[in-house]
């Protein structure tokens, strides 16, 4: 029995679970409570290297938060507390949610995902997965309709179709991109004037 112990905690199978005391971002799936899928969809603030360095998970064997799992979010990320439910701080989780949101499982706290979803939108905002949010058929329709489900809530419905447009603005004065600019990359060249083409227009 000691030695199924010793292994479990060797391999990372003994998982810490989420404190109770802090449950944002998160989904019960019947079972455990585990982080939703807007728990760490979005980008650090600060880089994820310094982020890595000021929120240690709290054993070596601990994953960060992902959409899913139930690993608890280093101890920094909300409290000034030493152990396992310590109790909420909420300057330090304010400090976590505005540097390094993704890391601490904090994106759907922060306001690129505190908005609200259309009323009547034109999909199911409930059924939208990631893959979705990033394809170039999807974006607008979601940025417009569901930007809650997205992290589209900063964007007031001008986004890029293509993801990476921003890695390289001199697309937007590139000789013969016009037109893959005005449709792709509206948000990145300050194109969000220009009407975007259905993406299966033309199409027979």
């Amino acid at each position: 029995m000691i030695s199924i112990i010793i292994l479990s905690v060797l391999f990372g199978q003994v998982a810490t679970r989420i404190t109770p005391n802090d449950l944002s971002c998160t989904r019960n799936n019947g079972t455990d409570n585990v982080y939703s899928s807007t728990a760490a969809s979005c980008m650090n603030v600060m880089s994820d290297e310094y982020c890595r360095v000021a929120y240690i998970p709290q054993t070596p064997f601990d994953l960060p938060p992902a959409e899913g799992n139930d690993e608890d979010r280093p101890l920094m990320c909300y409290t000034l507390g030493t152990a396992t439910p310590s109790p909420i701080n909420y300057d330090a989780r304010t400090v976590a949610i505005a540097n390094c949101p993704k890391t601490c499982g904090y994106c759907c706290l922060t306001s690129a995902y505190k908005c609200n979803n259309l009323a009547y939108p034109r999909v199911n905002c409930a059924a939208v997965t990631r893959a979705m949010c990033l394809s170039p058929i999807w974006r607008q329709i979601l940025a417009e309709d569901c930007p809650a489900q997205c992290g589209f809530c900063d964007l007031n419905g001008c986004i890029d179709l293509v993801v990476g447009c921003e890695n390289d603005s001199s697309i937007c004065h590139t000789s013969g991109m016009e037109q893959f600019v005005n449709q792709n990359c509206r948000r990145t060249c300050n194109k969000c004037s220009v009407a975007t083409q259905s993406p299966c227009s033309g199409r027979k």
